[in-house]
């Protein structure tokens, strides 16, 4: 807008040639950056609020975020009964333990209150259970919590760099998946509002990485000097059994710290649970020949492949109504155990949810495995799925490049149609520059961390039929959010009141304009309710239709040009390079949809198209996991098995590599 009105001012071709002209050009360049000033000092420099406000407001979006589904602690309102025991630590600064322990996922938060400093450790097997507890423990401690005590938020440690301080990466955290703003997010992490538990220090590094060079050392580095104060502050971590053995024996271990190990599922819990369940009750005859091999041989392997939670839920749903359990009795390794029950998982999961015609086992296999081999390529193997990274992955190379030749394509064509094919007055020039800045700003999206002149966080957008619509409407129109909204609907009246007016009151009395003006209003207001709501109530699939959104609202000024320009009697190739204009600009302003849409298109046979839909569908299914705003699926070991099998199997089959269940530190 300023290049524009410098362009006009300074006058290559005709100009301004009045004072009046240019007096009025001016000081609408000087309203425009005053109005981007406040609208930037409204965003970034937000003042600070008292702490009660702050903390209540994040911990409405982590219990909105972190719901506990029936399906992913078993499902049937029978869950496992995990217990775990207070651990001896190596080295002589550890945490102070309960005087009596409860040991079972009911009382966690109770023992954890009783460690001194408010550090814990939650340690064991492979599928034992512990991302499981933590996500217990943050809705139970979020439940329990008073005004002073910080509040607890799930965070994967798989995308923690090594040269980012873990306050920032914290405070990136709360932006992206709780949608609160920065400069709250550094506010109540400097105040010690925030209670981290981290989730994940075993899957940091590849088995044989050396112990000092491995990112699972760095976090405890850092987390030995996050300090609250003079005081350790309070933090929760998850780790494999036993890589934590030899972090405490071999490297430097979270100091000040608490450690509790979760136990095995015992043989005698595992006859529990499936007994209990109502498919082991309806068909009696199927189940009890396995109840009777884990009573009679509880050392067994049968016994051995469900001694953790994981493992016996996946077993209790892939079994469940049509699959005959008795088909495991006969197996001799615990492999071939995983293999017949993970083939049966996703069908048994598809049929769960009564939606086959939808998604068929074979493609719901097909699509998820593409995505697990995706995450296995990158730095170290990610576990987390973030729509917006994808199409900057190691291996989406063919995306990049197809991003930028549409942007170099569509800048090529407008520059074009107002330099080489036409006059070349002050107007064409100003264009020019100005597609040629979008162009670079797009161009800044490629790189690693991004260049967003829209905040991710501020386009999560419910569903279309969601009743959080009628919530941010009330949200967006009350309280100090009205007054923005006021203030924002300025230029959008007058364009309205310019399309309706008569010419006696400034305006060309246009009513066909007006119409077509009119759902360009609808999107503003539709845009400015969405914005109002946290991230963490929309979930990870609400930023997709956040680009749609913002698609939808620069394309429709777009189309009327495109219509004004027809009916004036110009022709279609005169047009056509207004919407190259506007795709730079969406490129410029949402470059990260934008990259998305080319990823999509690069693997429209590998995974579908409205990926989204599918990620949040596999969600209700229990393939799939929501941690904040990412996805992830239902298990590692799951997703590792995923990897090694690009088809559904018919028969067991010996795997590519070891095991999850045999990897070492």
């Amino acid at each position: 807008m300023l290049v524009l009105c410098l362009t006009y001012v300074l006058g290559f071709g005709e100009g301004a040639k009045s004072l009046t002209d240019r007096v009025a050009v001016v000081s609408a360049a000087l309203g425009v950056l005053t109005l981007a000033l406040a609208l930037r000092r409204g965003t970034e420099a937000v003042p600070a609020e008292d702490r009660a406000a702050l903390t209540g407001r994040l911990a409405q979006a982590v219990a909105s975020a972190e719901l506990l589904s029936r399906r992913v602690i078993g499902g049937d309102r029978i869950p496992v009964r995990v217990s775990f025991t207070f651990r001896t630590s190596s080295h002589a600064r550890s945490a102070t333990r309960p005087l009596v322990p409860n040991g079972t996922l009911d009382g966690l938060v109770a023992d954890y209150g009783a460690v001194r400093p408010r550090r814990l450790v939650i340690t064991g097997q492979p599928g034992a259970g512990k991302s499981v507890l933590a996500r217990a423990f943050v809705a139970e401690f979020n439940r329990r919590r008073t005004e002073a005590e910080p509040v607890p938020v799930l965070l994967p440690l798989g995308d923690w760099g090594r040269q980012e301080l873990f306050r920032d990466w914290v405070v990136r955290h709360l932006v992206r998946d709780y949608g609160i703003t920065s400069a709250h997010a550094a506010q109540l992490m400097d105040s010690g509002l925030v209670l981290p538990v981290l989730d994940g220090l075993d899957e940091l590094d590849e088995p044989g990485v050396p112990l000092p060079e491995s990112r699972a050392q760095q976090v405890l580095d850092a987390l030995t000097g996050y300090q609250s104060g003079l005081e350790p502050a309070p933090v929760v971590l998850t780790c494999r059994t036993d890589l934590y053995d030899v972090l405490e024996t071999s490297g430097r271990p979270m100091l000040d710290a608490g450690r509790v190990e979760i136990d095995p599922v015992e043989a005698q819990e595992a006859v529990r649970f499936l007994a209990m369940r109502q498919d082991a009750i309806h068909r009696e005859g199927e189940w009890r020949p396995v109840l009777d091999e884990l009573r009679a041989h509880p050392q067994g392997v049968l016994a051995r492949s469900l001694s953790t939670p994981w493992r016996l839920v996946a077993m209790a749903t892939a079994y469940e109504q049509v699959n005959r359990p008795g088909e495991l009795l006969g197996v001799r390794t615990e492999q071939e155990v995983t293999d017949r029950m993970f083939a049966r998982f996703i069908p048994a999961s598809v049929r769960a949810v009564d939606d086959e015609d939808r998604y068929s086992p074979e493609k719901v296999h097909t699509w998820l495995h593409h995505l697990a081999l995706g995450l296995a390529s990158q730095n170290g193997g990610a576990n987390t799925l973030v729509l917006p990274e994808l199409a900057r992955s190691p291996g989406a190379w063919r995306s990049r490049m197809l991003y930028v030749v549409t942007v170099s394509f569509l800048t090529l064509v407008s520059l074009w149609a107002f330099l080489l094919n036409g006059t070349r007055g002050s107007a064409e020039w100003g264009v020019s520059l100005l597609v040629v800045a979008m162009a670079v700003l797009a161009l800044l999206h490629l790189r690693p961390r991004g260049y967003r002149l829209i905040k991710r966080s501020d386009m999560w957008l419910p569903p279309w039929r969601s009743p959080l619509w009628s919530v941010a409407s009330k949200m967006a129109f009350t309280g100090r959010n009205r007054w923005g909204v006021l203030v924002l609907a300025i230029l959008p009246v007058m364009i309205l009141w310019r399309s309706v007016a008569p010419e006696q009151l400034g305006g060309i009395g246009d009513w066909p304009l007006a119409l077509a003006v009119l759902p360009m209003l609808t999107l503003y207001v539709g845009f400015l309710a969405g914005n109002t709501l946290d991230a963490a109530a929309i979930g990870p699939s609400g930023w997709p239709r956040g680009g749609v959104f913002t698609a939808l609202a620069l394309g429709w000024p777009a189309v009327v040009l495109l219509g004004l320009g027809l009916r004036a009697g110009l022709g279609l190739t005169d047009c056509l390079p207004l919407l190259a204009v506007f795709g730079v600009l969406y490129c410029a302003v949402s470059g990260d949809s934008a990259m998305y849409l080319c990823w999509l298109l690069v693997h429209f046979r590998r995974v579908p198209f409205r990926l989204s839909r599918f990620l949040d569908w596999c969600h209700a299914a229990g393939l799939i996991r929501i941690t904040g705003g990412v996805y992830q699926f239902r298990h590692r070991e799951f997703q590792e098995w995923l990897a090694r099998h690009p088809a559904p199997l018919t028969r067991p089959t010996a795997p590519a590599r070891a095991p999850a269940t045999a990897r070492t530190p």
